[in-house]
């Protein structure tokens, strides 16, 4: 006699407290492929044919947010994602983002401190890491259900010019380490307050982040006309003689002073 179980036949001498093991080890790797299906997403940039894109997918996934949006970005740009995290915060969706430090310090990154700035003038608390190196993650956490992460970049070149790819996780216990690790990340960081114009330029958000962090003032060098804030590796070894105060980065670069490029 023999009895089947799935595709798998088992004798009948088989000891019978075999068998209920047997039979819920084949249901659940026959579950298992279907339920992996389901709950996670691969986009890639550019789009393999018949695939997803990824800046839609990430629009839709904000725009189908109800309660909370988390955010850690390396880069962020303007364009439709700002536009989509704004009208969610717009709808009442928790929207919460950590960015690095870079895109308010670097004038290289002018274009993401337009983007912070857009953000924290709608209203959205935005918080800047500062870790010894990058704040490297590029990661949302939707509705403490969905992760969504991978190499791809909140900019306009990630989506039109690099080769990416990007996964949404539909998994809320994936979620909340996600989630522990942005509260890890937002107890170390420095709030940036509402710079009060979503067409605010870069001066204005790195002002608003060095006047906000620090009672410490913005110290200008008359000699190389470029001023330095707390942090920065210079800021205490410019001559006194040669030292010029600022109340903001604002008002250092409107009296023609430019930023100090290697501070951290």
């Amino acid at each position: 006699m023999s009895a089947r179980v799935g595709a798998l036949v088992v004798r009948s001498g088989a000891p019978a407290r075999i068998l209920p093991i047997l039979a819920a080890v084949l249901l659940l790797s026959a579950w298992a492929p279907r339920a992996s299906a389901a709950q996670i997403e691969v986009c890639f940039s550019p789009p393999l044919p018949g695939g997803c894109d990824p800046g839609r997918a990430l629009e839709d996934a904000i725009g189908a947010a109800r309660e909370s949006v988390l955010i850690q970005a390396y880069e962020i740009t303007p364009g439709p994602l700002v536009a989509a995290l704004i009208a969610a915060h717009r709808r009442g969706v928790s929207v919460r983002a950590i960015v690095d430090y870079r895109q308010l310090h670097d004038r290289r990154y002018h274009e993401d401190a337009r983007a912070v700035g857009q953000l924290a003038a709608a209203g959205i608390p935005v918080m800047v890491d500062h870790p010894p190196g990058l704040m490297h993650d590029k990661v949302m956490v939707i509705d403490a259900a969905t992760v969504v992460t991978g190499s791809f970049n909140y900019t306009f070149s990630a989506e039109h010019r690099n080769v990416e790819n990007l996964l949404l996780i539909h998994d809320p216990a994936l979620a909340a380490q996600y989630t522990r690790h942005w509260q890890s990340r937002a107890g170390v960081s420095r709030q940036l307050s509402g710079v009060g114009d979503e067409r605010a330029p870069v001066s204005a958000a790195v002002g608003n982040y060095a006047s906000t962090s620090t009672a410490e003032p913005i110290v200008g060098d008359r000699r190389t006309r470029i001023y330095e804030w707390p942090g920065c590796p210079y800021y205490g070894r410019i001559s006194w003689r040669d030292r010029v105060y600022f109340g903001s980065a604002a008002q250092a670069e409107q009296a023609g002073y430019r930023a100090a490029r290697n501070c951290r």
